[in-house]
């Protein structure tokens, strides 16, 4: 039997009881997937990764992924990006993937939409993070991952910004009229 072998499946290392383990301690440890998330499979959620991309087919994800799109850096347009639509989702690094992946192991019934905004060694400008932003706020989108990050103080303001329309636009309670 070799080390692999004994290995948990790849969507199984992300289960919820899996999770828990790793908070089994101290206060955190009342916090349990039934207590954050009762008999909730995702249903009706709609997901955006805002990342690398997705791989449409890869089987952690079975049939989650519905679509995506993809913020390329274009010099000779206004908002300096291009929006190009992606029935079939492609990743170019594998982390979008990955962060789909345990997205899909706790949420099995949740939509999940790739909107890439990084090239394949990570990297991307923030105007493309923000277009991506500002697409999954537009496009009805319930939670929005993102694990990226801008140093340039000039962007700080207009991610706060989104921020706070991705939250006013789902408070059930908050009317901008």
């Amino acid at each position: 039997m070799t080390e692999n072998s004994l290995r948990p499946a790849w969507s199984a290392q992300f289960e919820a009881d899996a999770l828990q383990e790793v908070v089994a301690h101290g206060p955190l440890a009342r916090i349990t997937p039934q207590w954050a998330w009762g008999n909730s499979r995702g249903k009706g959620v709609r997901v955006a990764v805002i990342d690398s991309g997705i791989e449409y087919d890869h089987p952690a994800l079975g049939d989650s992924v519905r679509g995506g799109v993809v913020f390329e850096f274009d010099e000779q347009a206004e908002s300096k990006v291009r929006l190009v639509k992606e029935d079939h989702p492609q990743d170019l690094s594998g982390h979008g993937t990955a962060c789909a992946g345990i997205i899909h192991s706790i949420a099995l019934e949740a939509e999940i939409y790739s909107v890439r905004v990084l090239g394949g060694d990570l990297r991307g400008r923030a105007v493309q993070c923000l277009a991506g932003l500002r697409w999954a706020i537009d496009n009805g989108m319930q939670v929005i991952n993102l694990s990226l990050s801008t140093s340039r103080e000039e962007y700080y303001g207009p991610f706060h910004t989104l921020t706070d329309d991705a939250f006013f636009k789902n408070d059930p309670g908050f009317s901008s009229e």
